[in-house]
């Protein structure tokens, strides 16, 4: 994927990489329940396209779904029921902190070029889809889309977000449970560098609907480049604290981390969550079309 600025660029996407995302379609692994016809699974019983069951006529059912080799062999009116086909809400929480902004190119890019992507695929399958930003003490929501033209206007509302503040991500997650028009499928992209990054998870799960966590780090972060005596900020608080970096506290952060990332894809496959770690250097076209495809978000 050819990297865009994110500033006063809709362009997240190269024109090749929309193409061959165009043919892709975002999963929902339960039945889910939408407002109008579309390409998911519905609880509901109607008259579309796959064949569900039979029940007996009733007057004031449509003739036009009797079943007439039913009729002959019994004797008794049957109605051809199928299954319903509805559209899927997909929602993307953003998270904007001056955390995510962070490395080249930055977790906040890597992120919102991600909520392109995936918007774009729900959209050219007629799904609805809302962004939710969060930035501090800020939670900014878009307005629903649907339809494949909408994506530009959705792009634009991306390029107008910058990150600032400290992640707040449980504040989007209630703007998200109080604000979302129905259930469907949640896509939360953050470092999820925070302290409360479990009660967000948890939130979440309360949640009618599924969930997938998109979790970013940058290269430096993954794997710190850095040795000798350094003096870190933290980004979102400034607090500051000097360190020697050798062999043995090298040695204690990829404990941590594997820590960390272990207790998120725990908390995770306990919600019942899909989940996939990902690099801000990772081109986004490879997370969506391998390894979202692998975890069948995707297909």
């Amino acid at each position: 994927m050819r990297r865009l600025p994110v500033e006063n660029s809709p362009n997240y996407l190269d024109p090749q990489v929309l193409a061959r995302l165009e043919g892709l379609q975002v999963r929902a692994r339960r039945i889910v329940e939408g407002y109008v016809t579309g390409v998911h699974r519905s609880p509901y019983r109607g008259f579309s396209i796959e064949f569900a069951e039979h029940r007996e006529y009733a007057p004031g059912d449509d003739l036009r779904y009797l079943d007439w080799n039913a009729f002959a062999r019994l004797q008794r009116l049957f109605l051809k029921l199928f299954i319903e086909e509805e559209d899927l809400h997909v929602y993307l929480v953003l998270d904007g902190s001056r955390s995510m902004d962070f490395g080249s190119p930055s977790k906040f890019t890597w992120a919102t070029q991600a909520a392109a992507a995936l918007s774009y695929i729900a959209l050219c399958g007629g799904d609805r889809v809302q962004a939710y930003f969060c930035a501090g003490e800020d939670q900014e929501v878009s307005r629903l889309f649907r339809g494949r033209g909408g994506a530009p206007e959705l792009f634009q509302w991306l390029a107008n977000r910058s990150p600032g503040g400290e992640m707040k991500i449980t504040a989007a997650v209630r703007a998200l449970q109080a604000m979302a028009p129905a259930p469907g499928l949640t896509f939360l992209i953050s470092d999820l560098l925070t302290p409360e990054w479990e009660e967000a998870l948890a939130r979440l799960a309360a949640s009618k609907g599924e969930a997938c966590v998109l979790q970013v780090f940058t290269r430096e972060e993954f794997a710190p480049p850095a040795r000798g005596d350094l003096r870190l900020i933290d980004s979102e608080t400034a607090e500051d604290r000097e360190i020697t970096m050798g062999s043995s506290v090298l040695r204690r952060y990829t404990e941590e981390r594997d820590r960390f990332l272990g207790a998120v894809r725990a908390a995770c496959n306990r919600y019942g969550f899909s989940y996939l770690f990902a690099v801000s250097e990772e081109p986004v076209e490879d997370v969506i079309l391998k390894s979202l495809r692998r975890l069948q978000v995707i297909k």
